[in-house]
C-alpha cells in the first residue's frame, strides 16, 4: 500500500466520493473513434506488467495512431524490457510514492491530454492508480467496478466499469486485463506473453553459453529458486535432487538464474550442489534483467517459483513449469504452448513432490 493509499484509507475515500461526480457511460462502437491520447496504469511487480503486455498491445493495435502513455514503477521492469525494444507506450512516467511526486506525475499526464484512461486491477484495488487516472482529467475511465462481489472502493472515479466474477469463473489475470479493455470494444489477438530479446542481448547469451555450456549436444536446463515471498519458495533441497534426477536422465548443463534478491537463495543452492552432488555441472547469472532473459530463451526448460522472472520465462517459446503454493496458478501461472503449472496441495508448496515436477519436465524433455 502506498503513503498516498495510507493516507486516504476507508474514511478518506468516503469523504473523497462526496466531491466526485459519478456518472456512469455505456460504451459504443464510435464513441472512440477519435481518441488521439491515452493513459495506462499499471503499478505493482513484474509479474502484473508481463501480464499487462498482452492488453497493451491490443490497445496500441486498435489505436496505432495515438499516444499512449504508460505511468509505472521500476519495480515492474517495464523500462528495462522495452529499452531496447519495440514498446507498446509511448511515453513512460515512473511514479513511485509520495504526495509532491504524485502532483508532479499528473501535470506530466495532463500535458499529454488524455482522453482515455485505462486502469487495470490486479491483487488490489490500487487507490493511488484509480487517482491519477481520474486527475488525469480523461473524459473516459475505464476499469473494474467490482471482482468476485468485491466492491471497488474507490472505482466511483471510473466511468466506464463492470462487476467481474473472475475467482469464481477461475480466470487468468492476463485475460482479467484483457477484460478491461474488451468493455471499450477492443480485442486481443494473443492472450499469452511474447517478448523478444534484441540483437546485443542474444549475442551475450550465445557468449554466455560458449563460455559455461561448451558441449553444444547437451541441453540446459534452467531454474529460478528465488522469489519475493517466503511462502513462494521451493525447498533448496527438492531443487537440488530434481536437477540430479533430470541430469542423470539427460546429461544436461543446468542454468541458476538470480535475481538482485536471490543472493543467499542462490549461494544455498550452489553449496547444496557442490557438496552433495558434485557431478552437476552448472552455471548462474545476475544482472541486468533481458540479460538474464536472453539466457532464459536459449534453455531446452525453465523451472520457477511463482515469481516475476516464471513470467518473464513464460513470454519465449521454451517449456516452463510454474510452482505454486499459496497463490492461484489458475491466475498467475504461466499460459500458452508448453506451460505447466504445479498447485501445491493445501496451499504449501513444500507439499510438491519432487516426483511430479521431475515427471513433468520429462514429458516436455522427451518430445
Amino acid at each position: 500500500m502506498s503513503k498516498t493509499e495510507k493516507v486516504l484509507g476507508d474514511f478518506g475515500l468516503k469523504i473523497f466520493k462526496g466531491f466526485v461526480l459519478e456518472k456512469d457511460i455505456v460504451p459504443s462502437p464510435e464513441m472512440f473513434n477519435n481518441i488521439t491520447s491515452i493513459l495506462i496504469v499499471v503499478r505493482h511487480q513484474l509479474g502484473d506488467m508481463l501480464c499487462s503486455v498482452p492488453m497493451l498491445n491490443a490497445v496500441r493495435k486498435r489505436f496505432p495512431d495515438a499516444e499512449i502513455t504508460l505511468v509505472t514503477k521500476r519495480s515492474t521492469g517495464y523500462k528495462e524490457i522495452f529499452e531496447e525494444n519495440v514498446s507498446p507506450a509511448d511515453n513512460v512516467l515512473l511514479y513511485e510514492h509520495g504526495f509532491e511526486n504524485f502532483i508532479n506525475t499528473v501535470k506530466l499526464i495532463r500535458e499529454k491530454k488524455p482522453e482515455l484512461a485505462i486502469v487495470p486491477s490486479s491483487v488490489i484495488f490500487s487507490a493511488t492508480n484509480h487517482l491519477l487516472g481520474y486527475y488525469s482529467q480523461s473524459q473516459y475511465r475505464a476499469g473494474v467496478r467490482s471482482k468476485d462481489f468485491e466492491p471497488n472502493k474507490i472505482g466511483y472515479t471510473l466511468n466506464i466499469k463492470n462487476d467481474f466474477l473472475w475467482d469464481s469463473k477461475k480466470v487468468h489475470q492476463i485475460e482479467r486485463n484483457l477484460d478491461v479493455i474488451r468493455q471499450l470494444g477492443i480485442s486481443a489477438e494473443q492472450n499469452i506473453i511474447n517478448l523478444k530479446v534484441n540483437e546485443k542481448q542474444k549475442k551475450f547469451a550465445e557468449e554466455f553459453f560458449r563460455e559455461n555450456f561448451p558441449d553444444a549436444s547437451k541441453k540446459v536446463l534452467g531454474f529460478h529458486p528465488g522469489a519475493a515471498k517466503e511462502a513462494n519458495l521451493w525447498p533448496l533441497e527438492k531443487f537440488a535432487e530434481l536437477m540430479d534426477r533430470l541430469h542423470k536422465s539427460t546429461g544436461a548443463y543446468f542454468y541458476i538464474s538470480e535475481g538482485p534478491a536471490d543472493t543467499k537463495i542462490v549461494a544455498g543452492l550452489e553449496m547444496m550442489i557442490k557438496q552433495k552432488y558434485p557431478h552437476i555441472l552448472f552455471s548462474k547469472y545476475c544482472g541486468e534483467l533481458m540479460n538474464n532473459a536472453a539466457i532464459i530463451s536459449k534453455t531446452g526448460l525453465f523451472v520457477s517459483n511463482d515469481t516475476g522472472i516464471m513470467h518473464l520465462a513464460s513470454g519465449f517459446h521454451i517449456p516452463v513449469i510454474g510452482l505454486f503454493g499459496p497463490t492461484k496458478a489458475y491466475e498467475w501461472g504461466p499460459v500458452g504452448p508448453n506451460k505447466a503449472s504445479i498447485q501445491a496441495s493445501g496451499g504449501n508448496i513444500k507439499n510438491i513432490e519432487i516426483s511430479a515436477v521431475f515427471e513433468t519436465c520429462m514429458t516436455y524433455l522427451s518430445v
